[in-house]
């Protein structure tokens, strides 16, 4: 069974008090997670696995001056815990000193956060599960589809403490659907996903339904030859491009003139006018749709945190070193982030439109230079032709090889409603944008 709060609280005060106990000058740090996760896998339509599992994992960091050994485990007994704290002050004794190790955190003054518990989400049983997954399946054999997918689960306390009386332990749940459809000519292929921290909105039946949907559609693709072109990405596809933007805010890779938004020698674009005015960037713990912890994995405080707005940026990411180093405050590592909706309803995002590209997802994104954004990957599950603001065609995937800089300073519309595409703390819209360069065709589904 996980550990209740109290139960938590203690376990880390005893690896704290035995590392004290051996080495009584250190700096201590601790992090531990009590959990209880279970999934169901799919696949041709029918259960293939799943399986429950409660469990802990234990971070122990010891400080010594300069030097400084982190060690994991996954035992919280009392001989577990000795030999853990032993092995990481002989670490740290042994490990060379580090310039920029910073103080562990003494108390914070956090708010808790209730929207990132859910009591549904912690009480779903293996029955719960298995009608959640029955659902997904219908679709898919009413329409003599294949569908594959995962139900994952998660619910416990994340803890943090420290030797400078740092104490936080908070409640958290976690809920993802993901459903891939394919045709039995295996030339069209649909994705459909929720991610979500509470029971309440998860339609699985609908979530498979637009995954047969998009592979019904998607079914024997047209040739369609590699260029630039206007593209509308679906949710899942932008929220791929700002995780990726916001990747790459950071004040010290700026400053040290490793970035896209690096200025002069020591100095940031930061208050720049960059991209489109409708694009807005922040990240909220509290937001209702993208709830979070209140800390940060060092413990750290987290507040709303606006990091672009209309176009105009308003901060870059700073450690505690580098926010010390040149006189800022730090900011603290938030999970994830919302990209404020617009004003088009994602149906006539397609207006205009006289032959362009509509991209549902993409994947295998990796960054081919970063002090331009250039951002290469995948299309996948579903790629249409557009043509006078109307779908016309599925047509081939393709190699993408686009600056994510640029795709937000052109774009000029953004969709009313949003989805929580990628996970539970990230939210977006669907986007209009031009010039995208779809730089060759893939020949995946």
């Amino acid at each position: 069974m996980p550990l209740s709060e109290k139960q938590l609280g203690l376990a880390m005060q005893k690896v704290l008090s035995a590392a004290k106990k051996l080495e009584p000058k250190a700096e201590v740090f601790v992090g531990l997670e009590s959990s209880k996760r279970a999934h169901v896998r799919f696949a041709r339509n029918e259960v293939t696995t799943a399986g429950e599992v409660d469990e802990a994992a234990l971070t122990l960091s010891v400080q010594l001056g300069n030097k400084a050994a982190t060690s994991s485990s996954n035992q919280t007994d009392d001989a577990s815990i000795a030999a853990m704290v032993e092995r990481t002050v002989r670490l740290a004794k042994l490990a060379p000193e580090d310039p920029e190790l910073m103080p562990v955190l003494g108390p914070q003054k956090v708010v808790r956060n209730e929207l990132a518990f859910d009591p549904k989400v912690d009480a779903l049983d293996a029955k719960g599960r298995a009608g959640l997954v029955k659902d997904a399946l219908a679709p898919g054999r009413e329409l003599a589809l294949s569908a594959a997918g995962f139900l994952f689960q998660w619910s416990g306390l994340v803890g943090k403490a420290s030797s400078a009386g740092l104490v936080q332990v908070h409640p958290a749940t976690g809920l993802q659907l993901t459903v891939t459809a394919r045709t039995p000519s295996g030339t069209g292929s649909g994705r459909g996903q929720f991610y979500g921290r509470r029971l309440e909105g998860l339609d699985a039946r609908a979530v498979a339904k637009n995954a047969c949907d998009t592979a019904k559609r998607s079914e024997n693709p047209r040739k369609l030859e590699p260029g630039r072109y206007t593209v509308v990405l679906e949710p899942a596809a932008t929220a791929n491009f700002a995780e990726s933007l916001l990747s790459s805010m950071d004040q010290r890779v700026a400053d040290e003139g490793r970035s896209f938004f690096s200025k002069a020698p020591g100095s940031s674009r930061v208050g720049e006018q960059l991209f489109s005015p409708l694009v807005t960037l922040r990240s909220d713990p509290r937001n209702t749709r993208t709830p979070m912890l209140p800390f940060d994995g060092e413990g750290r405080a987290l507040q709303a945190q606006p990091w672009i707005t209309a176009g105009r940026i308003d901060a870059l990411g700073a450690s505690r070193f580098w926010a010390a180093k040149t006189k800022r405050e730090p900011i603290g590592g938030h999970g994830g982030f919302e990209l404020a909706a617009g004003t088009t309803p994602r149906a006539k995002l397609l207006e205009g439109i006289t032959r362009g590209v509509l991209i549902s997802r993409v994947w295998y994104t990796n960054w081919v230079d970063g002090q331009t954004l250039l951002l290469t990957g995948l299309t996948r599950d579903g790629t249409f032709l557009i043509e006078n603001g109307q779908i016309v065609a599925p047509v081939n995937n393709f190699r993408f090889n686009q600056s994510v800089a640029d795709a937000f300073t052109k774009c000029d519309a953004l969709s009313v409603e949003r989805d929580a595409a990628n996970d539970a703390e990230t939210v977006t819209p669907a986007m209009r944008t031009h010039e995208f360069l779809l730089a060759s065709v893939s020949e995946a589904i």
